[in-house]
């Protein structure tokens, strides 16, 4: 039994999510250190590489972020030159954004540190156990992140979903049967996705036993008759 657990554990911890593991580094009361100790009481051999995986591709991820806010600013700066001698608020407030992110791309160049380091280096925020809103602290301090800040909401903004591949192919086989055989991956993608957001993964054991029971009773829908599914098929009928 202990063979077949540790079969298991490595072939999940070999497949660990690094998108995860960024949510927790972008989360200012965690940071590296907490995916380090964690890490670590999973696995200490392996847990030092895989946290120098994590960095590796958080700096990746950073860089293309900070390529497409130069260039943005670029053009801002550009444009804010053509219209100089406007006084509209709009166009004040928009020089206000520009000169900030200037700022803040000359203190990196006196630190010599881009935000991503600069946000690292930083202690922890201590919040005594209360509860924060993650996504409303980078908003408060996208003045000092401007760049960090935007990556950070991206990431902390996308629903995640963990759930077994087992499982993953058991619901698929639900909604792509013999009877609905022509939706594209994409779709079947976000009908699952959909679902699972709306009413999690119960129901689709509720749809099987549904089917089951239709095909017994003599129904059968005709071939390809539906390419969408009607999430809200069981509450219509209760």
């Amino acid at each position: 039994m202990g063979e077949k657990m540790m079969i298991k554990f490595k072939k999940y911890w070999e497949e660990y999510s690094v998108v995860l593991a960024f949510g927790a580094v972008l989360d200012p009361r965690f940071k590296l250190n907490t995916l380090v100790h964690c890490y670590n009481e999973i696995d200490l051999i392996s847990a030092k590489d895989k946290v120098e995986h994590v960095k590796s591709k958080l700096y990746k991820l950073f860089e293309v972020y900070d390529q497409i806010s130069s260039t943005t600013a670029e053009s801002s700066s550009q444009l804010s030159s053509n219209f100089s001698q406007a006084t509209s608020s709009a166009i004040g407030t928009h020089l206000i954004k520009i000169d900030l992110m200037s700022r803040n791309q000359e203190a990196e160049v006196k630190s010599g540190k881009n935000q991503l380091e600069i946000y690292l280096s930083e202690a922890t925020l201590f919040c005594n156990n209360a509860i924060i809103n993650v996504l409303q602290w980078w908003k408060d301090n996208h003045h000092r992140f401007p760049t960090l800040s935007l990556m950070a909401c991206d990431l902390l903004s996308i629903p995640i979903t963990t759930v077994a591949s087992e499982s993953a192919f058991s619901m698929g086989s639900h909604v792509l049967n013999k009877y609905r055989s022509r939706l594209l991956s994409d779709n079947v993608e976000a009908v699952i996705c959909t679902r699972n957001w709306i009413r999690g993964y119960d129901d689709f054991e509720e749809d099987k036993d549904q089917e089951d029971i239709a095909k017994g009773e003599g129904y059968s829908p005709g071939v390809g008759s539906n390419d969408v599914i009607d999430l809200y098929e069981d509450e219509d009928e209760n």
